[in-house]
């Protein structure tokens, strides 16, 4: 039988709710009420927000992983989570899945009120499941450290008990009580059902107003008991826009630093009345009267957190860039390119990431000389670029067009990005075979159908449109990935053996399908060029088909 502890607010009193064990679903909290404490296996809670501000997450992982406390402060947050204030002793090699590797300062059944009141929240939903209300970040902290885990145990404290009504009831409810934060990152509306189903850094977006303001507690505002207090800082400052944050550079000490300090001096200069966001007053989301709570720069909490690694009590900023910096992607080795007719294959290395799985790699391909100077070649000078998710570590590149590349690679994980490779060494990707049946312009037989017009009623032309043909444009450009042939309304033609220098000529389509081109000198000949599409020249009727899929 599993046990659920449970407690009273302000009474210290603990029960034992028993339920039967349910190995492949969570736990059923039914008969939880308002201010018990439920003992909970993190993976059972469902989030009631969308994003999380990664660096808060980053520098608890900091803390825990690269910390210079005496005891690993990871032990010290578990025994605030679960209402027991914070360690007292660590065994060696303890660890947070082996509670009893620990101790807390407060025993389990002596909490008291203050021991409960920082503990994290949840609202008993339909079915029984339990929707966090307050903790996300820590138990997400818990999550992904080594020794925790989604099996991690860890008391929570309920805040109400919605069980009885059906879904579309409970969530009208939970937002009329402002339990849940149905806003993206940039503000953007989200729906209960895009909510994510788990804690854990990838089940999250990153919001990066909502990870300034953090470091901004108990100088700019004093953290209290209000559900996503953060968010509606977040929200004016992204809204607002109080300070220009164009500058603010995350991965930089100094340049973060004057960011919370900024942004923390916009606060405390607010009106206490002034509406920060859905209604909230400065003053209800805990404005300070004074910067850094009225203390001196080199004193309070301004003081603690402007502490770079090198002191012997990094501030916490320090510690999420040092997490940062441990666990991005380093850059990948120069990747290697084969070629073939029309394709390239790009293949490299896993780079090393410190704790944070590679997740996916942008791949580059970059032309270092088109093959012909033409219309055709002009649009292969762009870049051509794909996304890739990991664990792949090659990627074909196919309808490229003929010329001289090379590659690189940056590599992505939730921390962020590699530096960018260096690039392979050049490949040659000889151009695509023409495949499909021939056109003869002369005769006008061939696979296709036939077009032909005049522009005045005395010139006239005929071409055969046929076989593979992609098409062409009014221009004479043609970017397709099957066919180098393409008309023009001026008589001219790239990537086919036609001329039209003065409109007497017609060229001969080459195999596959590709069209020639007659046209009359001044211009009000008839060109035709594939089988879909018109364009308007001096009354000229051009049939055009173009298609592209090159990447900017």
């Amino acid at each position: 039988m599993a046990a659920l502890l449970l407690g009273t607010l302000g009474l210290g009193a603990v029960a034992t709710l028993t339920v039967p064990p349910q190995p492949a679903q969570a736990a059923d909290y039914t008969g939880a009420q308002a201010g018990d404490l439920v003992d909970v296996r993190i993976g059972d809670v469902r989030p009631t927000q969308p994003a999380l501000g990664y660096d808060e997450v980053f520098y608890k992982l900091g803390r825990y992983t690269v910390g210079k406390d005496a005891i690993n402060k990871k032990f010290g947050d578990w025994c605030e989570a679960n209402g027991q204030g914070d360690v007292a002793g660590a065994k060696p090699g303890a660890r947070l899945d082996d509670p009893t590797s620990f101790t807390c300062t407060v025993a389990l059944g002596a909490e008291t009120a203050d021991t409960i009141a920082p503990m994290k929240t949840v609202v008993v939903g339909p079915g029984g499941s339990l929707y966090l209300t307050d903790g996300h970040h820590t138990l997400t902290s818990f999550a992904e450290t080594p020794d925790g885990g989604l099996d991690l145990h860890v008391r929570l404290r309920v805040l109400g008990n919605l069980s009885s009504l059906n879904e579309q009831q409970f969530w009208a409810k939970m937002i009329e009580n402002k339990w849940t934060w149905l806003r993206g990152p940039e503000g953007d509306a989200v729906t209960p059902e895009q909510l994510p189903k788990n804690v854990g850094l990838a089940n999250f977006r990153n919001d990066n107003y909502r990870s300034v303001l953090y470091f901004g507690r108990d100088i700019g505002y004093a953290s209290g008991s209000l559900p996503f207090q953060e968010f509606y800082w977040g929200s004016w400052v992204r809204d607002a826009k109080p300070v220009d944050l164009s500058g603010w550079d995350r991965g930089d000490f100094t340049s973060y630093l004057a960011t919370v300090r900024a942004l923390t001096t916009a606060q405390t200069g607010l009106a206490d009345g002034a509406i920060v966001d859905s209604g909230f007053t400065a003053a209800q989301l805990g404005k300070l009267g004074q910067w850094n709570d009225g203390k001196a720069e080199g004193k309070g909490e301004w003081s603690k957190l402007a502490k770079p690694y090198s002191d012997a009590k990094p501030g916490k900023i320090a510690y999420a860039l040092e997490y940062r910096a441990a666990n991005l992607p380093v850059a990948p080795a120069a990747p290697t390119v084969t070629a073939a007719a029309g394709e390239a294959v790009v293949s490299w290395n896993v780079p090393a990431s410190g704790d944070r799985p590679v997740t996916g790699y942008t791949v580059r391909l970059d032309p270092v000389r088109p093959a012909v100077a033409d219309s055709v070649a002009a649009d292969a000078s762009a870049p051509i670029v794909a996304e890739v998710a990991a664990p792949a570590t090659s990627h074909r590149f196919t309808d490229v067009p003929a010329g001289e590349y090379t590659a690189t690679v940056t590599a992505h994980n939730l921390v962020g990005d590699s530096p960018l490779s260096p690039a392979s060494d050049a490949v040659s990707v000889p151009a695509k075979p023409d495949t499909g049946a021939s056109a003869d312009a002369d005769s006008g037989s061939s696979a296709g159908a036939d077009a032909s017009g005049t522009a005045d009623g005395t010139s006239s032309g005929s071409a055969n449109a046929g076989g593979s043909n992609a098409g062409g444009s009014a221009d004479g450009s043609n970017a397709s990935d099957s066919t180098q042939a393409s008309g023009s309304a001026n008589g001219s033609h790239s990537g086919a053996n036609a001329q039209s220098a003065n409109g007497t000529s017609a060229g001969t389509a080459k195999p596959g399908g590709s069209l020639p081109v007659t046209g009359a000198a001044d211009g009000t000949g008839l060109a035709v060029a594939g089988a879909f599409g018109i364009a308007f020249l001096g009354g000229l009727v051009l049939l055009i088909s173009a298609r592209s899929r090159r990447a900017g």
